[in-house]
């Protein structure tokens, strides 16, 4: 048998340089303590060839091992250096210690096969990937192996932590993309998938996203639960707002985000978030803003004057400083609040809802579907804003996809949108003043808004003054009694909104009964009804 020893002292030699390709084809190289070989092409090492490594291998090329690499002192380095893309390959064997540092961030090691590293990574420069969108090539690692990363250096593709075990927070891509394990039987593997923008890392489907994406898988285990910290650069947010950030889970082609708990960090560029079910790791995740725009316009009827709506309410000083939604039907519990109404064009607080069925269909949009709501000022005008009486409103949502906006207002029916689909740029649009915009109910006793004086608008049916989805004589009455009991304020049975209780009230009332259509009839009551589905609920 042909044997070869090239044996390096370190008091003989500095290093061993060479400018052709370095192929062992049988022979045993072996590199001592102390020593280096340096190679300025490719090392491959192959058929029965061996290199024994207890020193430094440095190499420019690229680096296939489909023999024998060993190390006797479990003190090797594997230094990928130089100019250029190379591959990595160190076939069935383990590599101690590897040392990424090439010239510049733009040169790529790419795997071409799995490895595994025994002691320890530290990558100073380029850009390590294992092929993730190719191939299915790990780089491994036990979970106690320390990773050491110079700042902006992320490895792309697939990691997996070996040996692993409940409590601790393990470094994955780099250093902010960690995971950490707690309760039930934990895993004895996690392989975490991170793939950024500028390596193929676009989440599925044409939603709102930061452009990259993860993926999550583990062997063995169950009953644990996962906290998650996800990386991101400030190059990959797309319109996203980084202060809002949070994970979202891709489940049966519909994103779903977890919108709490949350934690952000937008110096470091990170998310993270606690408790994930075990059976959730297998999904594809990526990071999104939930925050949607709602760029919604409404009118009222009770307010509306020929051209635009009065204010009475905010010029009479009565319109409450917090939202009033946190009542029946409505039932909001959100804190919305002010410490002055903002300027003299809010005519009321509304309640913005979004509802997203399973079916996709408007009559399945009950209160069960709604993924996100928000109380906001409507204006004179008929923009709905934020409290800050200017910024359009947003509404954070928990689902991602088409659905359907819901406008409600304490003493008219409220009105629902037909579908709307959903954009990469956060944003639903709506404009309640055009009849065909407001969805009608199969069977509806009366359409979903109402002609407005004027003949051009329509704006939201009048006269609800008991809150029950319906305008009819009961509520006729309950404004009569109001006016006998000399009430004042902000209440219900204002239902022109003027500050004052009174008979117009009663004749808007009868009026919005005559006008709604249904009733024809003989011997059946006018009424008009919401074609929003269950407008009594939810519970929260």
């Amino acid at each position: 048998m042909k044997r070869c020893n090239l044996i390096l002292l370190l008091a003989l030699f500095a290093g061993l340089a060479s400018r052709a390709q370095l192929v062992n084809d049988g022979a045993i190289i072996k590199i001592q303590p102390g020593a280096v070989l340096f190679c300025s092409g490719n090392v491959e090492n192959k058929n029965a060839g061996t290199i024994s490594n207890d020193g430094k291998l440095e190499v420019q090329g690229n680096f296939l091992n489909t023999a024998t690499y060993t190390t006797a002192t479990a003190d090797d380095s594997l230094i990928m250096t130089g100019t250029g893309n190379v591959t990595l390959n160190a076939g069935a064997s383990t590599l101690s210690f590897l040392h990424i540092n090439k010239t510049a961030n733009s040169n790529f090691v790419t795997l071409t096969n799995s490895v595994t590293i025994g002691s320890k990574l530290i990558y100073n420069s380029g850009t390590l990937s294992t092929d993730p969108v190719a191939n299915p090539y790990t780089l491994n690692a036990a979970a106690a192996v320390p990773f050491e990363f110079t700042t902006g250096r992320e490895i792309v593709g697939r990691v997996r932590r070996t040996g692993w075990t409940n409590g601790a927070a393990r470094v994955f891509n780099q250093p902010n993309m960690q995971v950490t394990t707690n309760g039930g039987t934990n895993p004895s593997e996690i392989t975490v998938n991170m793939i950024p923008e500028a390596n193929a890392g676009d989440p599925a489907l044409a939603e709102r996203e930061v452009k990259r994406k993860f993926g999550f898988t583990q062997t063995g285990g169950s009953g644990f639960t996962a906290d998650i910290r996800y990386p991101y650069l400030d190059a990959e947010l797309n319109t996203n707002t980084e202060a809002n950030l949070v994970p979202w889970q891709l489940i049966a082609s519909e994103w779903n985000g977890r919108l709490t708990p949350v934690t952000r960090d937008g110096t470091a560029n990170y998310v993270s978030t606690t408790g994930i079910p075990a059976a959730d790791l297998a999904s594809e995740w990526k990071l999104a803003d939930p925050r949607y725009t709602m760029n919604a316009t409404a009118l009222l009827r009770g307010p509306w004057n020929g051209a635009t709506m009065n204010t009475n309410l905010n010029s009479g000083g009565i319109i409450p400083l917090s939202q009033p939604y946190n009542t029946t039907p409505f039932n909001y519990t959100g804190t919305e609040s002010v410490g002055a109404i903002p300027n003299a064009n809010v005519v009321d607080w509304v309640l913005v809802e979004f509802r997203k069925p399973a079916s996709g269909l408007p009559a399945d949009a009950a209160s069960a579907t709604i993924i996100g709501r928000k109380a906001g000022f409507l204006l004179n005008t008929g923009a709905i804003v934020e409290t800050d009486g200017v910024t359009p409103i947003g509404v954070d949502i928990s689902k991602q996809g088409a659905g359907f906006m819901v406008i409600r207002h304490r003493n008219h029916l409220g009105v629902m949108s037909v579908s709307l689909p959903s954009n990469v740029l956060g944003t639903y649009t709506n404009d309640f003043r055009s009849l065909t915009n407001s969805y009608k109910a199969v069977g509806a006793s009366s359409d979903p808004v109402m002609l407005l004086a004027g003949g051009v608008h329509y704006g939201l049916w009048a006269g609800d003054a008991n809150k029950s989805g319906v305008v009819n004589g009961t509520d006729i009455s309950a404004i009569k009694n109001a006016i006998a009991a000399s009430t004042t304020g902000y209440v219900l049975t204002d239902v022109n909104i003027s500050n004052s209780i009174n008979g117009t009230d009663v004749s808007l009332g009868k009026a919005i009964i005559a006008a709604s259509g249904s009733g024809s009839t003989p011997g059946r009551m006018r009424i008009a009804t919401t074609n929003i589905p269950d407008p009594l609920g939810p519970e929260e």
